[in-house]
């Protein structure tokens, strides 16, 4: 599990993350930055977003979301993210993996039993508490002013990564 706070080194003036249509793209650009590099000739290793969900805590927008293997692996991560600032993310994640459970059985691939784990996932995501700070409040309110729907989207597909190709001379 890991807790961390991520800004973009170079963001537009006009940008705030408080705007779902922003949070949205710069959660696409986040998945991209962590798993588009991993695409070769089968494809892309990662789907993601996956078990897309949208959610409120208690001051903020967030989502809820996973990266998922595309080759059946036993593996996957689960992310949280919300805005706390106009350029700040927090973005909790977790990394499961069971793919070394019992090393030294010949059959490691076989399925095991991680609900608990996942319960676990989702006890701390739900119980996640922000609480934003007069500042971002301002920033939030002054991002969300004239919109009609504050609502992320209900469905956010996963995206697309190609293999880079490489230049020959």
């Amino acid at each position: 599990m890991a807790l961390t706070i991520n800004s973009p080194k170079e963001l537009k003036s006009d940008v705030s993350f408080f705007h779902p249509r922003s949070l949205e793209k710069l959660i696409g650009d986040y998945l991209s930055f962590r798993y588009e590099d991993e695409v070769d000739y089968n494809g892309q290793r990662w789907l993601a977003p996956t078990d897309w969900q949208p959610l409120s805590i208690k001051q903020s927008q967030a989502a809820k979301f996973r990266a998922v293997s595309n080759y059946q692996a036993n593996y996957y991560d689960r992310y949280l993210v919300t805005p706390i600032s106009d350029a700040q993310l927090l973005v909790l994640s977790f990394n499961l993996s069971w793919n070394n459970v019992n090393p030294s059985n010949p059959n490691r691939n076989e399925s095991h039993d991680i609900s608990n784990m996942e319960q676990l996932c989702d006890d701390i995501m739900d119980s996640l508490e922000v609480k934003l700070s007069a500042k971002a409040l301002e920033q939030q309110q002054a991002a969300l002013h004239g919109l009609e729907d504050t609502s992320l989207v209900s469905d956010y597909p996963p995206l697309k990564w190609e293999q880079k190709k490489e230049l020959t001379l």
